[in-house]
């Protein structure tokens, strides 16, 4: 059994994000860090090829952002109309199809959860599912892809598959659903690290998490730079860098796995939801404790009434679930203190994360210099979030 280590994959990682970072300000900036950064590499006691890849990556992330900055017009905002081509083939027949089976308020919620598309809702409704906590649940994110992932799982080992034929039999279905959901960065993220651990296991490899997700962020920054500065990319990759921080921790004093998961995201998520938002939930744990069950089994429902085509009067158990949902929802949107509303600049972004990347797992400190050295970081941060 082989183990991947995290460390130079997540070098690679901070590699790329400085890379782009430094082309946003200027080309003197960039090559100052290139300069530094090849300095850093060329001392550092690190493998020849580790130094080749990260100065090859570099160079792709700089020629990216260059031709994304000449040739897209508006490179922080990437549209696909719902109309066009096979998607859009698909897309009108699941809007079609659901209003068989569910109110039009609730078929609108499942068609949100499947596909990401929040215009068919009202903004009445998004507003509740944002101040009861809930909005992760209205776009597609690593949470509705690991379920398509387990349950496709699942069912090749139902059907006795090899496990040598896996990766070829689910990466398809992954990747189509990608499509649909019009490659979003949250579910590019999520379908490379299931394919990534597919691959893993099927070479016998321990696949480290920081390494998976390093590597999807490496991808998709590659790919679409301007993506660092967006806020579904930050907070899909903040969402699953807190369960990695926080999650072990905050288990082992509440010993609830539902509720140490959304703690664990919302510490990872925190910084970036003030930060685009300026608001956080209070019901948020009550209302994810209670509520994303239902959400999950009604999006399982729709999955299903739509994969086999013939069996949409599943959705009739979803109907009485989202409209309590609905109910709860807006009795809580209703409230004039559901939310509480705080501000703070990038500078508070960048100590909050510091602070907890020196107080996770993966950073190895004496006690008496990290807790303090952690103290010292977190005050600053809420001294900064009062001012």
């Amino acid at each position: 059994m082989k183990i991947c280590n995290f460390r130079p994959m997540v070098c690679l990682a901070l590699v790329v994000v400085v890379a782009i970072c430094a082309t946003k300000i200027s080309l003197w900036c960039t090559a100052i860090v290139a300069v530094g950064i090849f300095l850093v590499l060329w001392f550092a006691k690190v493998p020849s090829q580790f130094k080749i890849v990260a100065m090859v990556l570099y160079t792709a992330a700089v020629f990216s952002f260059m031709i994304t900055t000449c040739c897209v017009a508006n490179p922080y905002w990437r549209t696909y109309h719902p109309n066009d081509g096979l998607r859009g083939i698909i897309l009108r027949y699941v809007r079609w199809y659901l209003p068989m089976f569910l109110s039009k308020e609730n078929a609108d919620i499942v068609y949100t959860m499947m596909f990401g598309d929040k215009s068919v809702l009202t903004v009445g409704l998004r507003s509740d599912f944002s101040a009861s906590g809930l909005a992760h649940m209205l776009a597609v994110s690593g949470m509705h892809v690991g379920l398509l992932f387990g349950v496709f799982e699942r069912l090749l080992h139902l059907c006795r598959v090899p496990r040598r034929a896996h990766f070829w039999m689910i990466a398809p279905v992954l990747l189509f659903y990608a499509y649909l959901c019009g490659w979003q960065y949250a579910i590019m993220r999520a379908v490379i690290m299931c394919l990534v651990y597919t691959i893993a296991k099927r070479h016998l490899i321990v696949a480290d998490s920081l390494s998976v997700l390093s590597l999807a962020a490496i991808v998709i920054l590659i790919i679409y730079p301007y993506a660092l500065f967006s806020a579904s990319f930050l907070l899909s990759f903040s969402c699953v860098v807190g369960i990695y921080f926080w999650y072990q921790a905050v288990y082992r004093v509440i010993a609830a796995k539902a509720v140490a998961v959304y703690v664990a995201v919302t510490l990872g998520s925190l910084p970036f939801v003030i930060y685009f938002f300026g608001a956080v939930p209070v019901f948020g744990i009550v209302a994810n404790v209670i509520l994303v069950p239902m959400l999950v089994l009604s999006f399982y429902c729709g999955m299903f009434a739509i994969g086999t085509f013939v069996c949409g009067a599943v959705l009739w158990i979803a109907e009485p679930l989202l409209n309590f949902v609905r109910w709860v929802t807006t009795a809580i949107g209703n409230l004039s203190w559901a939310t509480i509303t705080v501000h703070h600049n990038l500078f508070a972004v960048l100590i909050y994360l510091l602070g907890s990347l020196i107080l996770s797992r993966f950073i190895f400190l004496k006690p008496r210099i990290k807790y303090p050295l952690v103290a010292v970081l977190f005050t600053c941060y809420l001294v900064l979030l009062v001012v």
